[in-house]
């Protein structure tokens, strides 16, 4: 021992070196199965992208998303125009119409404002984003299941039934008739599979409730920017059901406040209404007010919701755990303000407005919550062996779906069948480069519906329609589309539509065609009309 060192500190130096290293390793042995977890969910996410890379049908490309496949289209839309343009509105290069610009999806705008100033292709930082956005939904997904669950055990069945149980369409298959909606507001696995602001959307909003629906005690001023960056980024990403859920919060702010118990809850409830508001209004404006946006975003997005006995095939065991627990433990089933805002979302999903469906976005995590209080409660005083048996069986049932979508998507990954995630070919690939370089932005091109969805974001031109919602008058636009390849005079029709560009794609490659295509690979074939 060296002279003055004084007696025991050479121990107490080591253990205190060694006390960081220890508390590290006992959180990840704590937090190891969430972990787990994570990487299986972010596993499930990129199955699509990883079957694609190494065991995709020949010549088969376009693989944005494998859930509402055709909708990523616009997302890479408002990528190339976010690159292209210093302003943060878009047009709809959907439809052939003239219109005015409109702010809507920023966050693609952003990705690819950030993808041009670092000199990226957008799509690989969309990648980026997508697996981020699975991340923070895991992570958000555990703490509200912690927030509102009855102890650790039944937070962790709640955020397995949330992350990876889907309903009874499984046995609906067999048997026959209503086979569930298989949206993401129904279905969890959706959100693993959904474009990268659904699931970033349902991690803000889980993180919102989980702030403004317990009562709070005190206020601080970083907890109150919190709310409101929150609420923002919500009202930015998808904004349908925030109202429902500020709603929840406002009155069970109102009810904390009648029993004593503080107005923190009233002022992160106002503060959350102020931040999203804006943006709202906004919304309002543009898609009410404007014609153009007003006659295909609004009146086109039909989203109705299940009718409630079909609920039971889209959301199984989860919603008899959840509806047996209101029955039986009624009030402790779980707390007031998670409650108020289920109650609310099932209200409000019927309501006589088109997007019906997205004002239940939330509601599989809030059931989930309430099917795993029933579930460990109702297995307490059974034998351990047992309890856990009874456990498992039931999340076994409520993912009993999940292995089929599963199944489905290795199966489209190699095959494109039952699921056809790949929305093009090499050969369409090749002319959509071609037509990037020769079409200007007042062209219109013309195509079958499915080619014209996945050349709109590809080229400068707009393309005469292209998808339900983004296109004006879609349902006579695919009977125009279809007339001119069914016609001898195939040019004469384009041009007649108003086309500058006629493509026949990969759907087209046994019909007879004009001469002398400008531009040909394989079986595409493009023409200038005019």
């Amino acid at each position: 021992m060296m002279v003055g060192s004084p007696v025991g500190s050479e121990p107490e130096s080591l253990a205190a070196s060694a006390h960081p290293r220890s508390r590290r390793r006992n959180w990840l042995w704590r937090h190891c199965w969430l972990l787990g977890f994570l990487a299986l969910a972010l596993l499930v996410g990129e199955l699509p992208h990883l079957l694609a890379a190494c065991c995709a049908p020949a010549g088969a490309t376009g693989l944005g998303t494998a859930w509402f496949v055709t909708d990523f289209a616009q997302y890479e839309s408002a990528m190339r125009q976010g690159a292209e343009q210093p302003g943060w509105l878009i047009h709809d290069p959907f439809t052939a119409e003239p219109h005015p610009p409109a702010f809507m999806f920023p966050l693609y705008v952003g990705i690819g404002k950030l993808a041009a100033s670092l000199n990226l292709l957008p799509m690989a930082v969309e990648q980026l984003v997508e697996v981020l956005a699975r991340a923070l939904l895991v992570l958000a997904l555990w703490r509200f299941c912690r927030a509102f669950a009855r102890g650790k055990a039944a937070a962790r069945w709640a955020f397995g039934l949330a992350l990876f149980a889907s309903g009874f369409e499984l046995l609906a298959l067999l048997v026959g008739g209503y086979q569930g909606s298989w949206s993401y507001e129904m279905n969890g696995l959706g959100l693993l599979l959904a474009a990268p602001h659904v699931p970033l959307a349902m991690a803000a909003t889980l993180e919102l409730a989980r702030e403004v629906l317990r009562p709070k005690a005190g206020l601080a001023a970083w907890w109150l920017v919190k709310i409101g960056l929150l609420s923002m980024a919500v009202s930015l990403l998808q904004p349908f059901h925030l109202p429902v859920l500020l709603a929840a919060a406002v009155v069970s702010a109102l009810s904390f406040w009648l029993s004593r118990r503080g107005l923190t809850n009233l002022v992160a409830a106002l503060v959350a209404i102020g931040a999203a508001l804006p943006v709202l209004l906004g919304n309002v404006a543009t898609f009410s007010l404007e014609p153009f946006w007003a006659n295909t975003y609004s009146l086109q997005s039909l989203l109705p919701s299940p009718a409630p006995h079909e609920l039971l095939i889209d959301l199984g065991a989860t919603l008899v755990l959840a509806l047996l627990g209101a029955y039986a433990l009624r009030g402790r089933v779980a707390p007031f303000g998670l409650v108020l805002w289920l109650l609310l979302a099932l209200i409000a999903m019927y309501l006589p407005v088109p997007y019906q469906r997205r004002l239940s976005f939330g509601i599989v995590p809030m059931l989930a919550v309430l099917a795993a209080n029933t579930l460990v409660v109702g297995t307490t005083r059974l034998h351990p062996r047992w309890s856990v048996g009874v456990r498992l069986a039931t999340l076994a049932l409520a993912a009993s779906s999940t292995v089929l979508v599963l199944a489905s998507l290795v199966s489209a990954g190699l095959h494109n069948t039952p699921l056809p995630m790949y929305r093009s070919t090499t050969d369409l690939d090749a002319a959509a480069l071609w037509l990037n370089t020769q079409a200007t932005p007042s062209d219109v091109i013309l195509a079958d519906w499915d080619a014209s969805n996945y050349l709109a974001p590809r080229t400068p031109a707009r393309v005469y329609g292209g998808h339900t919602v983004a296109t004006l008058h879609p349902d006579q636009k695919r009977f125009a589309m279809a007339t001119v390849f069914a016609h001898p005079s195939s040019l004469l029709i384009a041009r007649q539509l108003g086309a500058q560009w006629l493509v026949y794609g990969p759907d087209e490659a046994d019909l007879s065609s004009p001469p002398d295509p400008v531009f040909q690979s394989g079986a595409v074939r493009v023409y200038r009309v005019g």
